[in-house]
């Protein structure tokens, strides 16, 4: 019953969104999220904490920044719905791009594209847009566990040609072969790994990062390219493309940490100049090094 309520309440929020113009359904889903920043109290207080031990900060500042976050959240959840009537044209016109080179010259060395990327700007549109380019797209991804809503997120995901594999169960190794076979796969790469996890520095703390994108890249010879999309204002997205790094197959467990540790300082790096566009919702910080071990 919970996940027909849920999937109609869905279905309701997407025709609403559908019909009404671009700025009203954003000022809708900005008062949705203020709600939701009242009514959630323990991801408030969780991202309250988490953006005051990053920015040395009061907790006015952040609250205020807590409840942008939430703002920002239903405000992409809008977008993603809307990408479905994206035309060309609007790829064209809305996406502005730095670094674009960096992709065109990784891609054509054929060793497969690892696109690094966190919960961090718009990564639905991210991975989208360049499947509308022409390159042939892969993402690892969570699933919605309601599975109505899943399919229907899926097919947003999937429509423009991606393939979009779950991160448990044979997810992993369809990924890998994807870059065998020379194509690019898209992974995020901010969320706590637990024990399994390369413990780096994020904002001044230890945190448990996925080591997935070194080994695969190591594994498989893929260059990684650090990659970001960012909302500027409403309709206009500013995509940041990094020079790609390159892993020895012969990396010492040192070199792979290093190069984790670049990946996660240029998010970082990101996340800084666009402090609402993250994710601070999340236990980042969960897994303490004492307990890896």
């Amino acid at each position: 019953m919970g996940d027909w309520i849920g999937y109609l309440s869905f279905k309701i929020f997407k025709a609403v969104v559908k019909f009404l113009p671009k700025r009203v359904s954003c000022w809708l889903a900005k008062l949705l999220g203020s709600l939701a920043f009242y009514l959630a109290k323990r991801r408030r207080e969780l991202a309250v904490k988490n953006i005051k031990l990053a920015f040395d900060c009061s907790t006015e500042e952040a609250n205020e920044l807590t409840k942008g976050v939430f703002q920002d959240l239903t405000v992409k959840f809008v977008e993603i719905l809307g990408l479905e009537k994206w035309s060309e044209a609007d790829f064209e016109g809305k996406i502005e791009v730095e670094g674009m080179e960096h992709l065109e010259e990784a891609y054509q060395q054929e060793q497969g594209v690892i696109l690094f990327t966190g919960h961090f700007g718009n990564w639905e549109l991210l991975g989208i847009y360049l499947t509308a380019l022409g390159y042939p797209m892969n993402a690892i991804a969570r699933m919605y566990q309601n599975p109505k809503i899943n399919k229907e997120i899926l097919q947003i995901r999937e429509e423009r040609g991606a393939n979009v594999y779950d991160k448990k169960g044979r997810g992993v190794k369809k990924a890998f072969r994807s870059l065998l076979k020379k194509e690019c796969l898209l992974i995020l790469g901010d969320q706590d790994a637990h024990s399994k996890g390369e413990f780096v520095d994020f904002f001044g703390r230890l945190a448990s990062t996925p080591k997935g994108p070194v080994v695969l890249a190591q594994k498989t010879g893929a260059l990684i390219l650090p990659v970001y999309l960012v909302r500027e204002e409403l309709d206009q997205y500013r995509l940041l493309i990094e020079p790609p790094l390159k892993i020895a197959k012969d990396a010492t467990a040192q070199e792979q940490q290093n190069k984790l540790q670049q990946l996660t300082s240029s998010l970082e790096e990101k996340i800084r100049e666009y402090p609402k566009q993250w994710l601070w919702l999340h236990r980042r910080w969960k897994t303490r090094p004492e307990e890896a071990d």
